[in-house]
């Protein structure tokens, strides 16, 4: 698998781990190309947990994130449940202006919780 990107399993829920916390910008750069490329793989819309805790919300990451929704979108990838774990007050407002369907927390147990509960709500659509 990939550096920073990983398929985990919890309560039976398979969802996509990308580990940016405390990582400078070149690194979460290559994170996010990660997980790009994994996105692309699956176009299922899959359970994405993304934990940022303790990094520097950069112009060159914030458009790097800008260009992954853009690509999946462009794609047709549909929005499977999204958390964000670490972000602050202002990082949260700038993350909204181009999250898809994003939630924000404040732990990584707490993310994994409410995807495993909104994945089950989406089935249940």
């Amino acid at each position: 698998m990939s550096k920073y990107v990983q398929w985990e399993t919890y309560r039976g829920k398979r969802m996509l781990f990308v580990n940016c916390a405390r990582l400078g910008e070149a690194e979460i750069i290559v994170a996010f190309d990660e997980m790009k490329d994994e996105l692309l793989k699956d176009r299922t819309g899959p359970i994405v947990l993304i934990d940022v805790s303790g990094i520097d919300m950069t112009t060159a990451v914030i458009s790097k994130a800008k260009e992954l929704t853009a690509v999946t979108k462009d794609v047709g990838m549909k929005d499977g449940p999204n958390a964000i774990v670490g972000l602050t007050g202002l990082q949260k407002a700038v993350a909204q202006l181009f999250g898809r369907g994003v939630h924000f927390t404040d732990s990584v147990e707490e993310a994994k919780e409410w995807l495993v509960r909104e994945d089950e709500k989406r089935k249940k659509r």
